[in-house]
């Protein structure tokens, strides 16, 4: 038996045993020195991160020292098995700095998330170094400088939006073929869309928009078959859409407002694109028929086409299928006949229980308003319908939209009263009936609207006008509207005075505030003139906006033009609700006191100014 030891001791097979032993021993020694080698370079291109974040609010890089792992860093994610940083995620943490060209040695990073926060200078060419990067995302900073132009060709996403990066959009992005996000929304961006672009076979959103990008949009977009969003609005772009565009049957959202784009819309885009959700193309030179084939478009959430030249009748069925359509705008076209019919596609947005937005205005529309549109969704925030050529009555079903924050009726033939129902509307703030033919008082439970900033009822300029008397107290209405025409009876003087007043004050004569026989009118009085801006009501804007440009001495000018209006002004509402009516400014100089305020304000010369300090006419001793 000991020989036999002894023979297999010495064989070559025991060498050989021993020998892979040793071998993998050494490597297991030296893979772990590498680790530790390798996660110290990502140590220290953190802590040089680190070193040039000049301010961090929120204290999130307190735990980046040397008491902690690096893996056990805010914001810092590794791989389990080599222990390498793979995520670096600081969204959001209010940093304020520049970014550290050191990032380029995590040569291990896939997600490089740093958006909303206030990092500035340029992004590091040494990005360029991390092959694995996956994510890249910088949004909503104030980045300089150009796009780099060595990015991974591993990256998926790409999101640089809301900064001031400019340059042109890199050709070798069209290089990035695993890439199927690209946002650059809001930089200053020039130059071309690059036809690359089309070469993203995997792209699914491109959002451009708020950039100075000029040229037309390539014809290659038309190859991104899996595209589904596109947004290149508000640039510079002129010509036509590439036609191929259209028939992307993936495209959720389709953006152009704001360019010159011209040329006809397709009559079957609404097949073409049945998931369409999103299609804004306001604001540029299309013109052509309305495509009948919309009406098709059942998952359309915003349809925008105002201030095109769009011609031909709208769809009767528009809305038919459209439950999820809360934003429609249609203005400023060519959409009207001036026909009883033209507003039949009305009846069937009260399929739209999710309608926010209707505005159909500048259209030459003619008939009434139907009474199809008391039915629509109680969520209607806004209704505009001016410049068009309606006629009868306003309805006085619109009361139903309890949320209705601005109606905008002007410039139609309307007749007949304001509806008393109106004042339900309890979140009213606007309200637009200008150059209209309506007549009798403004109903008093307008004065029940409490949120109430801007109303136009008539016009003294020409053509059609309202005639409308005030009666009852009316919420923040500026006297420049000129509402209810020229005030020209004691009571509408004092009414007028009372509602100056409420509007400057922010205060009601029948608030809790006024007890033991006081009043507005006396309440302005014991503060004029040199307490008055202590009695302006807190909510209304008292600076003037200024340029970068404008020094601190031009800024104290305009806080003295401010006050002298608002002196002004106090005084006009004190000197018409007096109580003796031998004391209250006549209509006359009411309107030659507010001329010259207006004047100051907008800076029409020392003459105006001069009037503004003189009595005016007729204002009688309580308004001093």
């Amino acid at each position: 038996m000991l020989k036999l030891m002894a023979l297999i001791s010495s064989s070559p097979l025991i060498h050989t045993i021993k020998l892979l032993i040793s071998l993998v021993l050494f490597f297991t020694t030296a893979t772990k020195v590498t680790c530790r080698f390798s996660n110290e370079t990502d140590r220290l291109a953190l802590l040089y991160f680190k070193e040039l974040i000049t301010d961090d609010p929120v204290g999130s890089l307190n735990t980046w020292n040397n008491s902690l792992d690096l893996c056990e860093w805010d914001g810092v994610t590794c791989s389990r098995k080599h222990q390498r940083v793979v995520v670096l995620d600081l969204r959001g943490k209010s940093l304020s700095g520049t970014i550290s060209p050191f990032l380029g040695n995590l040569s291990f990073l896939r997600s490089l998330r740093l958006q909303n926060n206030t990092l500035y200078g340029n992004i590091p060419l040494e990005l360029g170094h991390l092959f694995q990067l996956q994510h890249l995302h910088f949004g909503s900073n104030s980045l300089e400088g150009e796009i780099p132009t060595n990015l991974s060709n591993y990256l998926r996403k790409i999101s640089l939006r809301f900064n001031n990066l400019g340059g042109r959009i890199p050709d070798l992005i069209g290089s990035l073929s695993k890439l199927t996000y690209l946002d650059l929304h809001s930089n200053n961006l020039i130059g071309e869309i690059p036809p690359s672009l089309g070469n993203l076979s995997l792209l699914r959103m491109a959002d451009l928009e708020k950039n100075s990008i000029t040229g037309t949009i390539p014809h290659s977009i038309g190859q991104l078959l899996n595209l589904q969003g596109f947004n290149i609005g508000v640039n510079k772009l002129s010509g036509i859409v590439p036609p191929p565009l259209y028939n992307i049957s993936t495209l959720r959202w389709l953006v152009f407002t704001g360019n010159q784009l011209s040329g006809s819309l397709p009559q079957d885009i609404g097949l073409t694109l049945p998931n369409l959700q999103w299609m804004d193309f306001a604001v540029n030179q299309f013109w052509g028929p309305f495509p009948v084939s919309i009406s098709n478009a059942s998952r359309m959430e915003q349809l925008d086409i105002t201030e095109n030249n769009i011609s031909g009748r709208v769809p009767f069925d528009l809305g038919r299928k459209m439950k999820d359509l809360w934003w429609l705008n249609l203005g400023e076209n060519n959409l009207g006949s001036g026909d009883a019919s033209d507003l039949m596609f009305i009846d069937s947005l009260t399929n739209c229980t999710k309608l926010k937005v209707l505005s159909f205005p500048g259209n030459g529309f003619g008939g009434v308003l139907p009474t199809s549109i008391a039915n629509l969704s109680s969520n209607l925030i806004q209704l505009l319908a001016g410049g068009n050529q309606l006629v009868g009555n306003i309805p006085a079903g619109i009361s139903h939209f309890v949320n209705l924050a601005r109606i905008s009726l002007e410039q139609n033939f309307f007749t007949g009263v304001i509806p008393l129902e109106i004042g339900r509307l309890r979140n009213l703030q606007a309200l637009y009936f200008t150059w209209n033919k309506l007549s009798g008082p403004i109903p008093a439970s307008i004065g029940n609207l409490t949120r109430f900033l801007t109303t136009k009822s008539s016009n003294n300029e020409g053509g059609q006008t309202n005639s409308l008397a005030i009666k009852g107290s009316i919420g923040y209405v500026a006297p420049e509207y000129g509402i209810g025409g020229r005030p020209s009876k004691e009571g509408d003087i004092y009414s007028y005075g009372i509602l100056l007043l409420e509007m400057l004050t922010g205060k009601r004569p029948t608030d809790d505030f006024f007890t033991n026989g006081k009043n507005l009118h006396e309440f302005c009085m014991l503060a004029f003139p040199e307490r008055v801006m202590e009695i302006v009501d807190s909510c209304m804007p008292l600076e003037e906006p200024i340029g970068a440009e404008n020094d601190a001495q031009n800024e104290r000018v305009g806080q003295a033009k401010i006050r002298e209006c608002l002196l002004s002004l106090v005084r006009i509402g004190i000197a018409c609700s007096s109580e003796s009516p031998g004391e209250r400014m006549n209509a006359k100089d009411v309107i030659i006191g507010l001329t010259t305020i207006k004047g100051v304000f907008l800076g029409l010369g020392i003459h105006a100014r001069r009037q503004l300090l003189m009595p005016l006419a007729g204002e009688g001793t309580s308004g001093e």
